[in-house]
């Protein structure tokens, strides 16, 4: 037991020693000032670095740009001098408004007359072409194997005038009474006549219309004119 208390004042007398040399180095530490010279720093020569001389520097080229107003009771006169690099265009549509193609006009005409397959006449004095068709002539012969040759013009002029019917034609027309002969597309109810005649083979498609497809698969079918005769 005395022999710990003996170990325990030792320990703790050399803490407190401890303590007091290492507070007294500080407080030298804090008084004494420190002696260097600038002359011992190792300061670079500025010739070394590479610097750009004063009198190479550029200073940057700020444009100037004269802003035009663009409000709208300011814009039709530039409040500018010099507006020759101005570019006036359209205006354009207003946001509210939609255009809507206009429709073909069509007129409902009535007693149609076949005269050929490919064109119809209402009364003496008014004639329509359909378009996209060549209008099969009447005197027009095809051959057959079988049948050898059949007059396939009046054959289809029958074939039409079955289709017909007497019923009235829509045709697309600005003037009903029109004089002479027109060429436009006319329907029976919501059949196009032209594109009857020339799926079945009746009149063939002038070359480059949206119908010559359908002359081509008539022809490559062997119907209509293309095919054998019809009794």
């Amino acid at each position: 037991m005395r022999r710990n208390a003996m170990t325990f004042a030792v320990g703790l007398a050399g803490l407190l020693i401890w303590g007091f040399l290492v507070a007294s180095a500080g407080q030298a530490l804090r008084d004494e000032p420190v002696d260097y010279d600038v002359e011992d720093m190792d300061v670079p020569d500025p010739s070394e670095l590479g610097l750009p001389e004063v009198e190479t520097i550029v200073e940057p080229q700020v444009e100037s740009r004269t802003v035009r107003p663009i409000a709208p009771e300011v814009f039709a006169s530039p409040a500018i001098a010099n507006a020759e690099n101005l570019e006036r265009i359209a205006p354009r549509e207003p946001l509210g408004e939609k255009r809507v193609p206009a429709r073909p006009q069509v007129v409902l005409l009535p007693r149609p007359v076949s005269l050929q397959a490919g064109i119809v006449a209402f009364g003496d004095d008014q004639r329509v072409r359909l378009a996209d068709l060549e209008a099969t002539a009447l005197e027009r012969t095809c051959s057959a194997a079988a049948d050898g040759e059949w007059p396939c013009g009046m054959v289809a002029r029958t074939q039409q005038r079955q289709l017909l019917r007497n019923r009235s034609l829509a045709c697309e027309t600005s003037d009903e009474h029109w004089v002479g002969e027109i060429v436009t597309r006319c329907w029976v109810g919501t059949m196009d006549v032209s594109t009857w005649l020339a799926r079945h083979g009746w009149a063939e498609a002038r070359a480059g219309s949206g119908l010559a497809g359908l002359t081509e698969q008539a022809r490559a079918d062997g119907i209509g004119l293309f095919g054998s005769s019809v009794r």
